[in-house]
């Protein structure tokens, strides 16, 4: 069976019965095809190369023989067994989702104000190969975390599941705390309605003159004020549309503003690194909402 989303499950198999030969070649054909056809479109686009071009291919290969190392040795090494299939569906698998919850939202915020300030240039530039490595960096990591659960059987059985769940029943009920895809969901659609709101102001007529760092900055501030307000109050944009709400941790009532505030900035100097944790906590907490001591919910839960 091949798996686009539930990564869980796959590695639940890997960890069981494995997978076959001709599913673990399927992954490999998907993978190949997204990067030979995303490496196209990237220099048909172009010029022609620069020096920041052999600069982003050659840290891709040599990022990948290094993760693949890693990875290799977080399976144990020459011992590990099924190798090969493990890492061309975990990655696959949980690539897709890391693209879609890491390198997107990442690129707008690059690129977006870069963008409004100076406009984004026709050559590959400095923070084009710059942002590659980062992005490609912690994905290895967490691939190789992937791949040591299933070498050491560190995946929780259905049984298991079932019976966390009868003796940890709050923190484990997932009709109350919400997933960290929704969660995602949710930053995305604020991080937007920001993104649209500053290019329409920095568009204004009289505006177009001012420092590209004010502007900037302004677009923060925004953010900070915007996602502080409707936290105290109500609720924001994104939160209103996906169904959930932010309280406090012991209580359940909404944020001071003081708590909102800090849990703003933290979530805003941290970025998506702050959502990390919500997987590995009972109760699905950010590192934000540890910072300001809340937790988030679905509606009608308080």
């Amino acid at each position: 069976m091949i798996y686009f989303r539930n990564l869980k499950k796959l590695k639940s198999d890997l960890a069981g019965r494995g997978i076959t030969k001709r599913d673990a070649l399927i992954y490999l054909g998907c993978i190949l095809f997204v990067q030979a056809a995303s490496w196209a479109l990237y220099y048909s686009a172009g010029d022609g190369s620069n020096l920041w071009d052999n600069i982003n291919a050659a840290s891709f290969f040599v990022l990948l023989v290094l993760g693949t190392l890693y990875c290799r040795h977080s399976n144990g090494g020459g011992r590990g067994k099924d190798f090969p299939e493990r890492y061309v569906s975990l990655a696959w698998v949980f690539g897709l989702r890391y693209y879609i919850m890491v390198v997107l939202p990442a690129g707008l915020a690059m690129y977006v104000p870069i963008n409004i300030s100076t406009g984004l240039p026709d050559e590959t530039q400095w923070f084009d190969a710059v942002f590659e490595i980062v992005v490609r960096v912690p994905f290895y990591i967490m691939l190789g975390m992937h791949i040591r659960d299933v070498a050491l059987n560190r995946v929780l059985s259905e049984h298991d599941i079932l019976r966390l769940e009868e003796e940890y029943d709050r923190d484990f009920d997932l009709s109350k705390y919400p997933s960290i895809l929704r969660r995602y969901i949710a930053s995305s659609v604020d991080l937007v309605f920001i993104l649209v709101c500053v290019i329409f102001f920095a568009y204004m007529p009289g505006v177009e003159g001012v420092d590209p760092c004010i502007r900037i900055g302004g677009g923060l501030f925004m953010w900070i004020l915007y996602e502080t307000l409707l936290t105290t109050m109500s609720c924001t944009i994104g939160q209103k549309l996906t169904g959930i709400r932010v309280r406090k941790m012991e209580t359940e009532k909404r944020l001071s503003i003081i708590e909102a505030s800090l849990r703003t900035l933290v979530k805003l100097l941290l970025g998506l690194i702050s959502f990390f944790s919500i997987p590995v906590t009972g109760k699905k907490r950010a590192l934000h909402d540890f910072a300001a001591g809340s937790v988030v919910i679905y509606k009608g839960e308080e």
